[in-house]
């Protein structure tokens, strides 16, 4: 997913253009349905979805996405990127692709629209194939994520930290992250979304209570040995592992920090909600866009309802000496959790605050 500050005047469209996926992630956003199904965005529903005064006078990054995008076919993306750009010709294109396939068409949108950059995920587990096997979905994932980098372009990789990849240790990852051509690395906490979905809680103001599969207290640990026993090795070999550059003073980069306001996610059947991982959580669904396009949606009572719930979700942070750079961290999940470290991971931010002040 998109990395980087929350900027006032800033807006992301995140678009699936299919729910469909050629991947099987146990614990994904999607229901299975969804992901096996072969619904595609219509055209006119794309336009609805960009043709609103929300887009101008601010900088826009539209991020394509699934399930699987590149499974909509080479005609059908150049016909989503032309018409997004002849209505907003001054956003910034981008894609989320899970690299398994990366077929060479794809390679010239890239080039074309998108500046030379994607985005994709990974774990070292718990991650399959659609045949359900997971030793072909690393090979695949590997060399599709290869096949990226030289060819020229820069595909940043979100690591999602679930129980499997933390269980297996960090000389796993760092094996993974040294064997590949990939030079820039980043984390992500991991939600059980199955488990919500089979038994969904939402807080009055909509906003969906997501299970963890690991504790932050495992999860900032895991960074952190991962930091002191790669970390030199990573330098090394060029390779930038965000977590461990984030300088005092510079803006929290992890994903959806703050950023409930400027996230609208359009489904391939209409339907708006605001963080692209509450695609397929009804309880956050706004208007569909069909009906009388985006207005609506901006004015929808539980979108400000979540709005407003983001801004108070860090009021707990405010004493802390890193909340004007951290912000709480992704908004997408609990503060604390009880483990005794937070969201933002306060222990990591702590040591680099130590190492400024040395």
């Amino acid at each position: 997913m998109t990395k980087g500050a929350c900027a006032v005047l800033e807006a992301v469209g995140f678009i699936n253009v299919t729910r469909q996926c050629n991947v099987d992630c146990k614990r994904c956003y999607l229901t299975e349905h969804n992901r096996l199904s072969s619904e595609r965005l219509p055209l006119p529903t794309l336009e609805a979805f960009l043709a609103n005064p929300f887009w101008e006078g601010r900088e826009v990054t539209l991020i394509w996405e699934g399930g699987e995008p590149t499974l909509v076919g080479h005609a059908a993306m150049r016909r989503y990127c032309s018409a997004a750009r002849r209505i907003l010709p001054h956003a910034r294109q981008t894609m989320v692709t899970n690299c398994f396939n990366v077929p060479d068409w794809l390679l010239g949108i890239i080039k074309d629209e998108f500046q030379g950059n994607v985005e994709t995920t990974y774990a070292t587990g718990h991650k399959f194939s659609l045949a359900g096997n997971e030793e072909h979905y690393q090979r695949k994932f590997i060399a599709g994520l290869n096949l990226l980098w030289r060819s020229g372009i820069q595909c940043p990789v979100n690591v999602e930290l679930n129980r499997e990849t933390v269980n297996a240790g960090v000389d796993v990852l760092a094996g993974v992250i040294l064997g590949s051509d990939c030079k820039v690395w980043e984390f992500d906490v991991s939600v059980d979304f199955r488990t919500f979905l089979a038994n969904p809680v939402y807080t009055a103001d909509t906003v969906p209570v997501l299970p963890l599969t690991v504790s932050y207290k495992e999860v900032w640990r895991f960074l952190s040995e991962l930091k002191s026993r790669w970390g030199a090795r990573f330098k090394e070999a060029g390779i930038s592992i965000g977590a461990f550059e984030q300088q005092i003073g510079q803006t929290n980069n992890q994903f959806n920090v703050a950023c409930e306001h400027r996230f609208l996610t359009l489904n391939p059947d209409g339907v708006v909600t605001t963080n692209p991982l509450y695609s397929d959580l009804p309880g956050t669904h706004l208007v569909n866009v069909n009906d009388a396009g985006l207005d609506p949606i901006l004015a929808n009572r539980n979108r400000l309802r979540r709005v407003l719930a983001d801004r108070k979700r860090a009021a707990c942070c405010k004493a802390c000496p890193h909340y004007t750079y951290c912000k709480g961290g992704p908004s997408h999940v609990a503060v604390t959790d009880g483990s005794g470290e937070c969201a933002g991971g306060k222990g990591m931010w702590d040591q680099l605050l130590e190492m400024s002040c040395a």
